[in-house]
């Protein structure tokens, strides 16, 4: 076993410590079946990037948050999961189970995270298919992006055509965070907090940063003129948003040279 097996091991033998088998009754077809997720309190918190993507040492947590019933296709956020109403499981009976082929979930120590993305993708699916609120889906788009960035941050350089999947999978993560700014901001507009977990702030924050990615300066701008000032933000937050605000200021005036 070389280094890098045996690294990947210990990655997989961590990952491995944090979950656990649950089970579930799947809302819609009313059959029990068993999914991975993780332990309370099992993850080891390391940073969260600008995206608010969470980075853990032991395991990705946003692997494990969708839940998929493998006999009728409903699939869904850990939050959102027992939480539809009858008509949205009558949706979801007649445009989704319909089409979809039972089956037994695969055996697997871990969740792989292209495994993770298809999970995800068909909570994206389900979400759209029910009607959920912008806020449901938004947040899953969210999720969406910040597994495609993991992906790409997995990838080997020495993979064949490396570079290739790499600028794939971060094509991918803009095209779901281009999503979830749409989403996220109609979700702001029209819906209560917290919004796909998030206070005020916090929400506001992110939109600054997908509008800034947008080259909406200005919106970015008034926004985090907000975050900045307010007085429930934390503090790692806020030097989030102080570094932020510097990088637009500074895109605002290259474009206006």
């Amino acid at each position: 076993m070389d280094a890098n097996e045996k690294n990947d091991k210990e990655k997989i033998d961590l990952e491995k410590a944090a979950i656990i088998e649950k089970t579930y009754t799947c809302p819609v077809c009313d059959k029990n079946f068993h999914t991975k997720a993780v332990k309370a309190s099992s993850a080891k918190f390391v940073a969260t990037m600008a995206d608010l993507r969470p980075i853990h040492s032991n395991i990705n947590v946003t692997k494990y948050d969708a839940i998929c019933c493998p006999n009728c296709g409903f699939s869904a956020l850990t939050k959102n999961f027992t939480s539809s109403t009858a008509s949205q499981r009558k949706l979801i009976r007649e445009k989704i189970q319909t089409n979809y082929k039972s089956h037994e979930e695969a055996a697997c120590d871990i969740y792989t995270t292209e495994t993770a993305i298809s999970r995800m993708k068909m909570a994206l699916l389900c979400t759209v298919t029910k009607g959920g609120k912008d806020s449901e889906v938004g947040n899953v788009c969210l999720k969406i992006s910040w597994l495609y960035q993991d992906l790409a941050d997995e990838l080997p350089e020495d993979a064949p055509d490396a570079a290739a999947k790499k600028e794939l999978y971060l094509k991918e993560a803009d095209n779901a965070a281009m999503n979830a700014y749409e989403r996220l901001t109609n979700a702001r507009m029209r819906e209560s907090f917290p919004i796909a977990g998030m206070n005020e702030t916090t929400l506001d924050y992110l939109l600054a940063y997908y509008a800034s990615k947008k080259g909406e300066y200005q919106t970015a701008m008034r926004l985090l003129s907000g975050v900045v000032t307010s007085r429930s933000i934390s503090p790692r937050l806020k030097d989030k948003a102080l570094e932020l605000k510097e990088q637009v200021t500074h895109l605002r005036e290259q474009e206006e040279q």
